[in-house]
């Protein structure tokens, strides 16, 4: 096996794995928010962003950046594959730098409000749909490259 394909096993372990967190996050994780006491808030939160750098974080920004170098030194796959790939990339960085980061700050700072952990919850739709198409446009360079004879 040479390099493009070990890179490209290598993306594909990370966009699994992202896949199943956002999901994680998207049904269980946000939606608890709800349900922690406005006296606790603020220390819960916090509790929760010391804890996610190197397994959410780390990751998350890793599969939002590296279809840029994939499309350069991956396998060749049709070009659909790499501009949906990259495409669904944009669309997850933007979501988390524009959308929640600045809705995580606020909760940190703030405290509870439910109205912003329901945008949190609803702006974070984008992400997960476009993490779960990475992953399905990831699975179909899987096939093109190692299931064609």
């Amino acid at each position: 096996m040479e390099i493009p394909q070990l890179y490209l096993l290598f993306w594909s372990l990370l966009s699994f794995w992202v896949l199943g967190q956002i999901w994680l996050v998207q049904i269980v994780v946000y939606p608890l928010f709800a349900r922690v006491g406005t006296a606790e808030y603020i220390g819960y939160h916090r509790f929760y962003t010391s804890r996610i750098p190197l397994v959410v974080i780390l990751p998350g920004f890793a599969s939002f950046l590296l279809p840029i170098p994939l499309a350069f030194f991956g396998p060749e796959v049709p070009a659909w594959m790499t501009v949906a790939n990259v495409a669904m990339g944009i669309v997850g960085l933007l979501v988390t730098v524009l959308l929640e980061i600045p809705r995580h700050g606020r909760l940190e700072k703030g405290g509870k409000d439910d109205a912003v952990i329901s945008e949190l919850i609803r702006y974070n739709w984008p992400r997960t749909a476009s993490i779960t198409l990475q992953a399905g446009v990831t699975m179909a360079m899987l096939i093109w490259v190692f299931g064609r004879n």
